[in-house]
Parts: structure tokens; C-alpha cells; sequence
């Protein structure tokens, strides 16, 4: 499967370079749409396509895009070689990590665009692109917690930062520490609630989403690696413990 999706990745990135560079003057629109709902249709690699692939819904969307946008035909080869990358680097990697299967499932039931967007960029990133795939885990929580708060119905300000997102989130699912007497779970629970808090520091610094000084820290692997599988932990753990009481109060 994996393979067949690089394929077809490659596939499409041909062609698009072939119209852009003029080797080949045969538009087949058909293909093109073929593949792209194929790759649009996957929540994993969607979330990397190229924004081009996403806005050009038929293939001679494509030609005035790339025309008005670069001149030469070196150009615009390398320009859709870049983008076409992180899709291609994922789909080929054989580096699997052991929990992503647990946290895939977690939230491939969970149904929810965004937050399926969100996890499939993170994993995209994780490895070749630190800066977004920190940018894209943090999302991801915040993802979970705004729909989560949506299905029980309860109200929160789009202002919120992550941490009075994750806090309002927790006390919904009775997963505040200071609800608990345990002192293990009070232990488990409030290092969740730190590592959220981190979380959101760690994204504001060394993140992309905020431009970096001259000599500034800079993000490597190891950490987009900690940010992605964090995120992903506590994502699933959210999700699990949103169905598991709502059943419960179903059944009761």
C-alpha cells in the first residue's frame, strides 16, 4: 500500500513537471484527477500535498498557476520537486514507530477532519521538517480539545490559549488532578497537564511560527520527534477517555 501510494505520488508530480516544463503538450486531465483524488482521499496524504495539487482540482487549473509564477522551466522543475518532497519522503520511509498504529486508530475513529489533517502533517514532518511537525502536533491537541468541548456541548472562547484549552478540556472528562485522591493518578494527571503547559512554550520557541533571531536556537529531529509523539500520546488518550465516559453515561 505504501508503496503503490509512492507511485502514484510520483507519479503525479511527473506529470504536473512535464506540462510545466513543456515536454509534454497532452493534457491528460483525467489522470491527473485520478490521482489526485486518490492522494486527496487519504488522511495522511493529504495532509501532505502540495498546496497546488489541493487548489488545482483539474489539471488545466494547473498550467496559469505555475505559468504567472515562475519563468523558466528550471524554475518551476525545482519548485515542484520541493514541494512534492516531505509527500514523497513519508510514503517512502521504512522507519515505522511502534505506537503510531494505537494512536492512528484512536483518532481515525474520532472522525474529525482536523484533527486527522493535523496528525497526518505531524507524522509527515516528524522527521525532515521539525519546525512544522512541532508547529503541527501542538495543533493537533488543540485540534482535540476544541472537538471534543464541541460533541459535550460545552462552551469555550476561541481566545484560549492551550493550556486553559487543555485545563477546560480535562475538567470535562473529569481528568483534572485536583479532582482525584489518588496520588498516583494526581501524578499522571498533573504531568499531562505540565507537558501541555511545556508543550505550548516549546512551540512558541522553537517552532516556525514565530521567526527566530539571528544565532537562535534551532529545532533538530529529536525534538520534533518528542513533540510529535507527545502529542499524538495525549491526543489518543483524550479521545479514548471522550468515548469511554460517553458510553458509560449512555449505558447508564
Amino acid at each position: 500500500m505504501q508503496n503503490d501510494m509512492f507511485n502514484k505520488a510520483m507519479s503525479l508530480r511527473v506529470l504536473l513537471t512535464r506540462l510545466a516544463t513543456g515536454e509534454d503538450k497532452r493534457e491528460d486531465g483525467e489522470e491527473y484527477v485520478n490521482l489526485r483524488n486518490e492522494l486527496f482521499a487519504n488522511t495522511f496524504t493529504k495532509a501532505l500535498l502540495p498546496e497546488f495539487v489541493i487548489s488545482c482540482r483539474i489539471l488545466s487549473d494547473f498550467w496559469p498557476y505555475i505559468k504567472c509564477r515562475f519563468s523558466t522551466y528550471a524554475e518551476r522543475r525545482e519548485y515542484i520537486r520541493e514541494e512534492f518532497e516531505p509527500l514523497l519522503v513519508h510514503l517512502e520511509s521504512d522507519r515505522l514507530y511502534s505506537h503510531d498504529h494505537v494512536i492512528n486508530y484512536s483518532i481515525e475513529k474520532f472522525d474529525c477532519d482536523s484533527v486527522n489533517y493535523m496528525w497526518g502533517k505531524a507524522l509527515g514532518r516528524r522527521e525532515d521538517d521539525p519546525d512544522g511537525a512541532i508547529t503541527a502536533a501542538r495543533s493537533l491537541i488543540e485540534s482535540v480539545c476544541k472537538q471534543i468541548l464541541k460533541e459535550r456541548n460545552i462552551e469555550y472562547d476561541d481566545s484560549f490559549d492551550l493550556p486553559k484549552l487543555f485545563k477546560t478540556t480535562a475538567r470535562s472528562l473529569n481528568l483534572a488532578p485536583q479532582l482525584h485522591n489518588e496520588n498516583i493518578l494526581k501524578q499522571i494527571l498533573s504531568g499531562i497537564q505540565t507537558t501541555v503547559h511545556g508543550f505550548a512554550s516549546l512551540r512558541n520557541e522553537l517552532s516556525d511560527a514565530h521567526g527566530q533571531p539571528k544565532g537562535g536556537y534551532r529545532v533538530s529531529k529529536r525534538h520534533s520527534e518528542l513533540a510529535v509523539n507527545l502529542a499524538g500520546s495525549i491526543a489518543s488518550f483524550l479521545i479514548q477517555t471522550h468515548h469511554e465516559t460517553l458510553l458509560k453515561s449512555t449505558s447508564n
